[in-house]
């Protein structure tokens, strides 16, 4: 899918001479992405009702100005005005089964025109299903590609839908009221449910905890023990999309943080695959500390003549790294062949270097 087409972008591409003077304000690897917030969000706030209801619906079809708002604004951890709640039900869909079955296999979240991000978990093993906006439209979902190392999932949806109004930075912390928010198809009715439940960021930048040590870094909260749906959205007090539900146990829950979520589909929807950069070093997370050491440095690899093995490297183009998983994260959504800054902790100096990437093995 051409630039041209989407309404977000890789972070890769900030590095592309065919866009770099479209985006020569933005920096960063998260930035890359985040051009989709101002685009989805006027999307969402100005036109959303009007989007979802020339997908199709005929005379008589709930539209987002007539189905209730969601219960957001009684949650216990905060408050959401029925302009945010609408602007975060608009963007999430139900996926469900296109065969008699069970019900709904889980959620998925709008990224693009006519693109749905998921997870593996929520689509059950199907390749194609039937997605649920909040209108109760209902639209057929194909399945695009998948990525096994994430375990996101892209589908193509037979009409567009509002993009979610997503953050792609560093803005949640340890304690931040957040909310996760499911859809469910409401029995006797076309018309889908919402359920919102209150919860707090546990931690950021690091897998969950059942994870294996190459996972990459999630979003970790604490709510109301409540039934999960693989692909659920987490919400932040300002109506933004923070993360897809990756795994659940109790009333603890992992999202997938959306700058990784977003950097893989666009990949899945350009190439049908991630294909992404590599410093040529082994890491591991320092004991009682944020950032990621270096435990080896191919003498040939990317890095070879600027990092050592022992160095913690605690930032990447400016961006915190709070783990090693954090760093394979930023990594993941970064091209081959661009430039990277990179600062490390070596003894007890800051040292920094500009690495050129190159692609993984």
């Amino acid at each position: 899918m051409p630039p041209e087409a989407r309404s977000w972008r890789h972070p890769s591409e900030l590095h592309a001479a065919g866009v770099a003077a479209v985006l020569t304000a933005a920096h960063g690897w998260r930035r890359g992405a985040s051009i989709a917030v101002g685009t989805t969000a006027l999307m969402a706030i100005v036109a959303g009702a009007l989007l979802l209801a020339s997908t199709g619906a005929s005379r008589g079809t709930p539209t987002l100005d007539t189905i209730s708002v969601g219960t957001a604004a009684v949650t216990p951890c905060c408050s959401l005005s029925p302009l945010l709640t609408r602007t975060a039900e608009q963007a999430i869909v139900s996926i469900e089964p296109t065969v008699a079955g069970p019900g709904e296999t889980g959620c998925g979240v709008v990224v693009g025109p006519g693109l749905v991000a998921t997870t593996v978990a929520a689509l059950a093993g199907a390749h194609r299903v039937r997605i649920v906006a909040a209108t109760g439209r209902l639209l057929a979902g194909d399945l695009i590609a998948e990525d096994s190392v994430t375990g996101i999932v892209l589908l193509r949806v037979s009409a567009s839908l509002p993009a979610a109004q997503m953050d792609l930075g560093d803005t949640l912390g340890t304690g931040t009221p957040v909310l996760a928010v499911a859809m469910r198809p409401a029995l006797g009715s076309r018309s889908p449910k919402l359920l919102w439940t209150a919860a707090r960021v546990l931690a950021v930048g690091v897998p969950s905890p059942d994870a294996p040590s190459t996972s990459v870094a999630q979003i970790t909260v604490r709510g109301a023990s409540v039934p999960a749906m693989p692909g659920e959205a987490l919400v932040d007090t300002h109506g933004r999309v923070e993360g897809i539900l990756d795994a659940a146990s109790g009333s603890q829950q992992s999202f997938l943080p959306m700058s990784l979520v977003v950097g893989v589909s666009n990949d899945l929807a350009t190439m049908g695959r991630v294909r992404h950069g590599w410093l040529g070093i082994t890491d591991t997370t320092p004991r009682g500390a944020s950032g990621a050491q270096i435990k080896w440095v191919d003498p040939h690899g990317a890095a070879a003549q600027a990092l050592r093995a022992g160095d913690v490297i605690v930032r990447i183009d400016g961006w915190r790294v709070r783990s090693a998983a954090d760093l394979r994260s930023m990594l993941y959504v970064m091209a081959p062949g661009i430039k990277v800054s990179v600062e490390a902790i070596r003894g007890a100096r800051l040292i920094r270097a500009v690495v050129e990437l190159a692609t993984s093995p």
